[in-house]
């Protein structure tokens, strides 16, 4: 595998290690995909108090799409029954164990993370008498597209 590179600060990549966030990607997955190590980016958030805010921003969208896909995750049943058809001809209907476990293993993994991640909005005591977050988060996630 090759080295990861250690660049300047490039606004293309900037922007697109925060959209990449902001879609609920890992910053691990990201650099890897442009070639860049996690701390060169962690540095620029160090260094660039604009690119900080922007990360943090990236990263609470990127956290309501983790949770969306959670929920989309549990609603996906389209593997969750297997048919088989039998010597006389009929056809047997039966659960896939294997698909709602992986199924279940993957939105558990992702609310746990959620959990740690954001414990005010997704830990255990979250609440409805908090914040609106659906509107601060829609808000985050189109500054971060438009770069501020």
């Amino acid at each position: 595998m090759a080295r990861p590179r250690k660049l300047p600060r490039d606004a293309a990549l900037a922007e697109a290690l925060l959209a990449g966030l902001a879609e609920g990607v890992t910053l691990r997955k990201l650099c890897r995909r442009h070639g860049v190590a996690a701390s060169l980016v962690q540095r620029w958030r160090l260094e660039d108090k604009d690119f900080a805010r922007r990360f943090a921003l990236a990263r609470e969208a990127g956290f309501e799409a983790i949770a969306e896909e959670a929920l989309e995750i549990a609603d996906d049943d389209a593997e969750d029954v297997v048919t088989k058809e039998k010597s006389d001809g009929s056809v047997s209907v039966a659960k896939n164990p294997d698909n709602v476990a992986r199924a279940r293993l993957r939105v558990e993994t992702r609310l746990k993370l959620l959990s740690k991640w954001a414990p005010g909005k997704y830990g255990e005591s979250a609440g409805s008498d908090g914040p609106d977050w659906s509107a601060r988060l829609a808000a985050a996630r189109a500054r971060v597209l438009r770069g501020r």
